[in-house]
């Protein structure tokens, strides 16, 4: 197969009365549904080392699909990572080190809800369980509204403050709202990370450039057909920088 998948998740959970955006959230019933489809339908679930294998022609494993959540919200815990855990499926967590613990400060007066985040505590039991973790930067800003010290704040230092905290090396990063440029790519390289992924549409491919990595993302709205499509012919915007 000449391409691989990244699926993107926020929320497992039902959207809470007045969310302004209740397309993140996917509801524990079907994201069951969803990974048992994965299995069924012959697709391998692999972590992000694999896609970077892909992604270099290294890699032998048929069909694959890795999957990330952006954020780390408590709802990961309480109704996704069971089933992931159950099923043997790895999986990715994107966090925001310095709200770890709290609250969605960056964007709950717009999305009109205060949603749990993951504390340590609860992100070590996690890593011990299997659930990687990797950079969301320190506060979730968009980054290209940043520059000098503070972008390199954002982007050095969350790697710094979640290595130290997880005891272990942090390869992969994730631009907050999918905002890049040829700055913050740099920056992100030059930080140590192996990789970073967009919240730009579309399937990975071969030799693309692995600080700028496509993903699908699910949602509320993504029915059966829907998710069928997105693995099985949804290639989207070809490699290369967004316009």
């Amino acid at each position: 197969m000449d391409r691989a998948i990244v699926l993107t998740y926020h929320n497992i959970g039902k959207a809470p009365r007045g969310a302004r955006l209740p397309g993140l959230y996917v509801s524990p019933a079907v994201f069951h549904l969803q990974m048992r489809y994965l299995k069924a339908a012959g697709f391998t679930v692999v972590p992000l080392d694999e896609i970077m294998n892909f992604i270099s022609g290294q890699s032998q494993v048929k069909r694959p699909v890795a999957l990330t959540f952006d954020d780390g919200f408590q709802d990961f815990n309480d109704n996704a990572w069971p089933v992931l855990k159950a099923m043997g499926f790895p999986v990715t967590v994107f966090i925001v080190a310095l709200r770890v613990g709290g609250e969605n400060l960056w964007d709950c007066e717009y999305l009109n809800v205060r949603k749990r985040l993951l504390d340590w505590d609860t992100i070590a039991r996690l890593q011990a369980e299997g659930v990687s973790f990797a950079c969301h930067t320190m506060t979730h800003p968009s980054l290209t509204s940043l520059r000098g010290e503070a972008l390199s704040d954002e982007i050095f230092g969350s790697k710094a403050v979640v290595e130290e905290k997880i005891n272990a090396p942090v390869d992969y990063f994730c631009y907050p709202y999918g905002d890049f440029n040829e700055e913050t790519t740099e920056m992100v390289k030059a930080a140590g990370f192996r990789a970073a992924f967009t919240t730009r549409k579309g399937a990975v491919f071969q030799a693309v450039n692995p600080y700028e990595i496509n993903r699908i993302s699910v949602k509320s709205t993504t029915g059966p057909l829907a998710f069928a499509y997105k693995l099985h012919l949804y290639n989207g915007r070809p490699p290369g920088r967004p316009k």
